[in-house]
């Protein structure tokens, strides 16, 4: 297990009761960056050009009947843009901001690769190791087959189809499950839950005051030494659009390295901005994370380690999307163009472009990750928002 009195900034401070002072202690290093203003007369993105945006994600949030948004654009290490849309807690009419807390669903799995190629580089574990060595069964026809690595659960090829007798490595098929298994390896290399890795190595250091493993996960979010009753006012409500109608929802919220993480616009800005300097691994194994894996008969497919990695007009687009009951998200970075865009929801609907309800029918069973997620970002029109106007440039 993890020694946490050993203090995260190197300072003999025990973790828990005392987050809050680590999160205003540890510096957090800047690079300098030219910054494009988002608003001005002489900007790039003048004022109706942002007021145009703005009404768009109004009206999409309309459409799709999402209660509440807070959303966000980073540009030069700065959330140069963020608002609020609609309402976090519909029934006491409070409006969500830049640190209202959301759950974020799969957009945890980029935090989860990050964990595991800390491993990797520390020379623990290795990708190529078989998933029998990490007491990993998948059930079913896969078992702990030895063909199937841990690469293959990062990058969701480890499921195969009948086409090919369900052999790994040649076909991309989403499995958050799966990926929620690395948490296995992550705990036998390190010695400890991804949680602790996650506090340790991510969250205090970074200074993210508004990021937690699930309140649901009792022994993970005690790490934080918050309080949850205190936590959970700043946490936006989950809803459901159900019989035409927006309806609260309970769901209880697992959380380990595919899906748990709780977050805010602001302090996945302040990740983003980390991610761009480079830190928590070596710029080599960043490299790998941001190349699409490719199958054993050479095809390229849409997913990296643990984010997508697609192109909009040429240019490398990197993000990742969340769904959850009551929740949704969408995570997006253009590297070329030095931006970020994170946009956070108290429903699902925000990411339902990118999957199909769950039912039974007359066949049988429905995966809603049946698609597996192989369409482009573009097929959310949130994320086709913002490509649009910011990254393409539409002039009013």
């Amino acid at each position: 297990m993890i020694n946490y009195s050993r203090c995260f900034c190197q300072r003999i401070v025990p973790l828990s009761g005392a987050l809050s002072f680590l999160l205003f202690s540890c510096h957090t290093t800047k690079v300098s960056r030219p910054v494009t203003k988002i608003t001005g007369r002489d900007s790039v993105w003048n004022a109706a050009h942002i007021t145009a945006f703005e009404s768009k994600l109004e009206h999409l949030r309309e459409r799709y009947h999402v209660p509440g948004l807070s959303a966000g654009v980073v540009n030069g290490q700065q959330l140069v843009w963020k608002k609020g849309f609609g309402y976090a807690n519909r029934e006491l009419q409070q409006a969500p901001d830049e640190n209202t807390v959301y759950q974020v669903a799969s957009v945890t799995k980029t935090f989860g690769a990050i964990i595991l190629m800390q491993q990797v580089e520390a020379g623990r574990i290795s990708l190529d190791d078989p998933i029998g060595k990490y007491g990993i069964n998948l059930g079913a026809r896969w078992g702990s087959d030895p063909r199937i690595k841990l690469k293959h659960l990062l990058t969701h090829t480890a499921m195969g189809n009948m086409y090919n007798s369900y052999k790994p490595g040649y076909v991309f098929r989403y499995n958050g499950g799966w990926y929620n298994e690395l948490g296995k390896p992550i705990a036998r290399a390190s010695g400890g839950r991804f949680g602790e890795l996650l506090m340790e190595q991510i969250i205090v250091p970074l200074s993210l005051k508004n990021t937690v493993p699930s309140t649901d996960d009792s022994l993970d979010f005690a790490l934080t030494g918050y309080d949850k009753a205190a936590f959970m006012e700043r946490v936006a409500k989950p809803y459901d659009w159900k019989n035409k109608q927006l309806v609260p929802v309970k769901f209880t919220y697992g959380f380990g390295p595919a899906a748990g993480i709780m977050s805010t616009v602001n302090d996945l800005a302040v990740y983003s901005n980390a991610i761009d300097e480079g830190r928590f691994l070596n710029d080599s194994t960043w490299k790998k994370i941001f190349t699409p894996f490719v199958t054993r008969k050479g095809k390229t497919i849409q997913y990296g380690l643990g984010w997508y990695v697609t192109y909009y007009k040429g240019l490398k687009v990197i993000w990742h999307t969340g769904w959850w009951t009551g929740y949704s998200a969408l995570f997006v970075k253009v590297p070329e163009k030095d931006l970020s865009f994170i946009i956070l929801a108290n429903s699902q609907d925000l990411s339902r472009p990118f999957y199909h309800l769950v039912k039974v029918g007359p066949l049988g069973f429905f995966n809603p990750f049946r698609h597996n997620l192989k369409k482009q970002l573009t097929a959310s029109d949130f994320g086709r928002a913002f490509l649009e106007y910011f990254v393409a440039d539409k002039r009013i």
